[in-house]
């Protein structure tokens, strides 16, 4: 059992944006009272793989760490104005927030002055920023020729250069111009041979945010380089990820973990789970998938999975057997995670840009001889 005072123990103060989510009950400055149980065998993988998962939560704005030492789970949680998609590797983070794409950039030299002392091993720190706009970046990868992102707002694919806020790369073909409009509600992209290979989004609407009216079984799934629709009957589908072979995605609204079958050209059912599926991760034969409680809504009637017992949480499954291995469960009033993500490093850290220790790291090339 983890309660919010764990959970809360290396998180420092810092200024936050209200989240634009009509779901979000936070103020800008007020922490989330929450706490968070696991079964056993969710802190022994985690530490067994040496591995530190990582979690966004717009609704809470917060970045959630989660690392094991031993028996216990120790929770980092960090303020963040709607932290969304993820793109983590060995020696560098990236996430989406509010306005910014924010680029970390592993330093490890201050873990020993991190609590809890003595564990903390890896730490990413703040390197950069690039400020987008509010275009409601959903999932960040990174491909062959740089950083990709879901522009939601702008219902495109976009990467970054220059002063421009974006460079736009690709949009549905229903889709007629770059508006700010959110027209689709494009969402997750799913990476292939180093290009987007695949997005998901909730309609075909090429109208200002009509898919807020219209999302039952009208959800997508398109391949990017062929720029073709592959499945419309899905229901507010999220996060594909392409992965030995294999495209998988949540198909959200229903609680359920799918997969396209190529050759069938037909959706599998995977597994059904108790939440709102979303966010997911691979490593070796395990998946990493996130749950949120069912967000209501006066133009729609709610979801399916709202029918079933949900919860909040990460789900780790052995995608061999597709079954549940390990589960982390919050409560409160932490009901939604959107990004879900591995590090493969044990007890890595994050620091927030404001924190104090930050103005102390210093990262330069050697001078190079004079005259």
């Amino acid at each position: 059992m983890i309660d919010k005072n764990t959970a809360e123990k290396n998180r420092s103060p810092a200024e936050s944006q209200q989240a634009s989510e009509s779901q979000a009950p936070e103020g800008p400055d007020r922490a989330p009272d929450f706490g968070c149980q696991a079964t056993e065998s969710f802190g022994r993988i985690l530490g067994e793989l040496n591995l530190t998962l990582m979690l966004t939560s717009y609704q809470a704005n917060r970045l959630i760490l989660v690392r094991s030492s031993g028996d216990d789970l120790h929770l980092s949680v960090k303020a963040f104005p709607r932290p969304m998609g993820l793109a983590v590797s060995q020696d560098r983070m990236v996430m989406g927030i509010h306005s910014q794409i924010i680029d970390f950039r592993r330093f490890d030299g201050v873990s020993k002055a991190l609590e809890p002392q003595g564990l903390v091993k890896h730490c990413f720190t703040p390197r950069s920023s690039h400020f987008t706009g509010m275009v409601n970046v959903h999932d960040i990868a990174w491909g062959n020729d740089g950083l990709w992102a879901v522009n939601s707002n702008f219902s495109c694919l976009m990467q970054f250069q220059g002063s421009a806020s974006f460079v736009p790369r690709w949009k549905p073909a229903f889709i007629s111009e770059l508006v700010p409009e959110d027209r689709c509600h494009l969402n997750g992209m799913a990476m292939k041979d180093g290009q987007p290979g695949y997005v998901t989004c909730f309609n075909d609407s090429d109208e200002t945010k009509q898919w807020r009216f219209h999302v039952k079984n009208r959800g997508l799934l398109i391949d990017v380089q062929q720029n073709k629709i592959l499945a419309d009957d899905l229901y507010m589908p999220h996060s594909p990820r392409f992965y030995r072979g294999q495209l998988y995605f949540c198909n959200s609204a229903r609680g359920q973990l799918c997969r396209y079958d190529f050759e069938t050209q037909t959706v599998k059912t995977e597994l059904e789970l108790p939440g709102f599926t979303r966010g997911m991760a691979f490593y070796g034969d395990l998946l990493f998938i996130g749950l949120s409680e069912p967000r209501t809504s006066k133009n729609n009637n709610p979801p399916p999975v709202a029918e079933k017992e949900v919860e909040c949480g990460v789900c780790i499954v052995d995608i061999r057997q597709m079954e549940i291995l390990g589960s982390l469960t919050f409560t409160g009033d932490m009901t939604q995670i959107y990004d879900v993500a591995l590090a493969a490093l044990p007890f890595a850290e994050v620091l927030q840009p404001d924190e104090s220790l930050v103005s102390q790291i210093f990262e330069f090339p050697p001078l190079k001889a004079q005259g």
